[in-house]
């Protein structure tokens, strides 16, 4: 049996940045993030942590598609591309709110031509300290985007050309929609950041 040519939670590499908070708010951050993630895919999980409940103070998943993860799929179906009454009613309710997370999910292109769920793509998280300044890291959870650590060939560079500027184009929509004020790369693979060649500079 072929081995698969990309990795599930192996990340090509996470970005961590910090936000100027005076530039946004929690409101603004979250439609902004349903906002990034329509044009990735989908969130498909949201989860909210407070100081006085802790962590998954408050959980929603959404757009349930019923393959899974790398399995073929023909279309999304996406029911939820806003935040929800009830998360709003719940970050309202509970100003200690010090953690958002947001999982995205997509779709790309295996090494059969064949386009595929990637669920749980990208993690990104939203740090907001009281007494500090805001953060966020974008958690890349599978290789598939640029899947060259176990073959490089021509049917892994071909996947990666399909599949690395969705990638792209995300990591890019969240470093200047988002009030950053600096940014840099935290454990990647040795050739993402060339391969992505993000046009968005470090500040």
């Amino acid at each position: 049996m072929a081995i698969r040519v990309w990795r599930y939670n192996y990340g090509l590499g996470t970005i961590y940045a910090e936000l100027d908070k005076s530039k946004t708010s929690m409101m603004d951050i979250i439609q902004k993030a349903f906002s990034i993630a329509e044009d990735f895919g989908y969130i498909y999980r949201v989860a909210v942590s407070t100081e006085s409940i802790g962590e998954d103070a408050f959980v929603e998943t959404y757009n349930l598609q019923g393959v899974g993860s790398f399995e073929p799929i023909h279309q999304l179906h996406i029911t939820t591309k806003a935040p929800t009454e009830e998360f709003l009613t719940f970050i309202k309710k509970h100003p200690d709110v010090n953690e958002l997370c947001f999982t995205l999910s997509t779709t790309g292109i295996n090494d059969k031509g064949q386009t595929v769920l990637i669920g749980g793509a990208v993690d990104l998280i939203i740090y907001l300290n009281t007494d500090e300044e805001w953060g966020m890291n974008i958690f890349i959870n599978t290789d598939i985007f640029v899947p060259l650590s176990r073959v490089k060939d021509a049917c892994t560079e071909a996947m990666a050309e399909t599949n690395a500027p969705v990638l792209k184009r995300l990591l890019e929509n969240c470093l200047t929609l988002f009030p950053v004020t600096e940014w840099e790369w935290l454990d990647t693979l040795y050739y993402t950041e060339t391969y992505l060649n993000l046009s968005v500079k470090n500040k």
